[in-house]
């Protein structure tokens, strides 16, 4: 057993289905109290790799920690502490949300009816405590499958999809859920998705993975940070091509010119956007707004993700 600081440790973790190479020294950490985004493009090995935590696939030995207790000598107690909910909940569709959560609750160990009113509240159900399951919309049963989740009180909430099936509306309400989670429970969280405007707005820390490696880890305003600026200059209609000549002839400090409805979208330099400003006004040209942009994780993790699928590339190619 580890006494590390970790939610969840992976280390040197390797997967194969036959000849399929599945996961290929995978390493990450997740930080206790995070809300950790698990993101990777579709046969990237997310699910496999929350399936081994949880030892729904067989884990090699000292690969996996979770909540500092190593897998799989300490897998129950692990377990005793950790929530999950991994692919598509399934519950008995001729029961109510409260007869399923007491039935499959009171299978690992007994629950209080208490408790149970009270996971059903958190997460939105109160009007369905007695409705049965077979009647509930995808978004309901996701929203009953994180309630079971919650039922022992978890250190370490652990969602694959959570989102799955829901539309925008149902989305908005599954990120405040989870905030109130971590929040009032205390629990650190960790979700796979492919929804990455919804990780960005919900998680505080990212592992990005793909073809079954490392790509980048860490909080997520870390990872959006770089050198350069993302802004949106707003001119004129009549002075838009005098406008694009003068941030094509600054190089240095523009690194891009895209046209918008009204004006241009440009990657700046950091910190240089006063003295774009300058040029422009000295240009003649007036500047209408100067608006900054958030870096979006949806343009970043492609980046990442097709800098690494290169990289892998350029190994299986150029083995030497």
């Amino acid at each position: 057993m580890s006494n590390n600081n970790s939610a969840i440790k992976v280390t040197a973790l390797s997967k194969s289905f036959g000849k399929n190479k599945i996961l290929d020294n995978l390493n990450f950490t997740v930080p206790i109290n995070a809300i950790a985004g698990f993101l990777g493009p579709n046969g990237a090995g997310k699910t496999t790799t929350l399936r081994m935590m949880l030892g729904l696939l067989p884990a090699p030995k000292d690969k996996i920690e979770l909540l500092g207790y190593s897998l799989p000598r300490y897998r129950t107690n692990a377990l005793e502490k950790i929530g999950a909910v991994v692919e598509n909940p399934s519950f008995i569709d001729t029961m109510t949300a409260f007869e399923n959560l007491r039935w499959f609750g009171s299978l690992y160990k007994p629950v209080e009816d208490r408790r149970i009113y009270e996971v059903i509240e958190m997460v939105g159900l109160k009007e369905a405590t007695y409705q049965k399951f077979g009647t509930f919309s995808s978004g309901m049963k996701q929203r009953l499958g994180v309630a079971f989740g919650l039922l022992h009180k978890p250190e370490l909430l652990i969602l694959d999809e959570p989102t799955s099936g829901m539309d925008p509306a149902g989305r908005v309400q599954m990120r405040d859920i989870l905030l109130d989670i971590h929040k009032n429970e205390k629990a650190s969280i960790f979700l796979s998705s492919h929804l990455l405007d919804e990780v960005q707005k919900l998680c505080n820390y990212v592992v990005i993975i793909n073809k079954g490696q490392m790509v980048t880890e860490g909080y997520v305003e870390d990872i959006l940070a770089s050198n350069e600026e993302r802004y949106e200059i707003r001119v004129e209609d009549d002075v838009k091509e005098r406008t694009k000549g003068v941030l094509e002839v600054l190089p240095n400090l523009v690194k891009s010119v895209n046209f918008s409805p009204r004006g241009f979208i440009v990657d700046i330099e950091k910190n240089s956007s006063a003295l774009i400003n300058e040029v422009l006004v000295k240009a003649g040209i007036m500047v209408q707004a100067l608006i900054p942009l958030e870096s979006s994780l949806e343009e970043t993790f492609i980046k990442l993700t097709e800098k690494n699928a290169n990289i892998i590339s350029s190994k299986i190619n150029n083995p030497n």
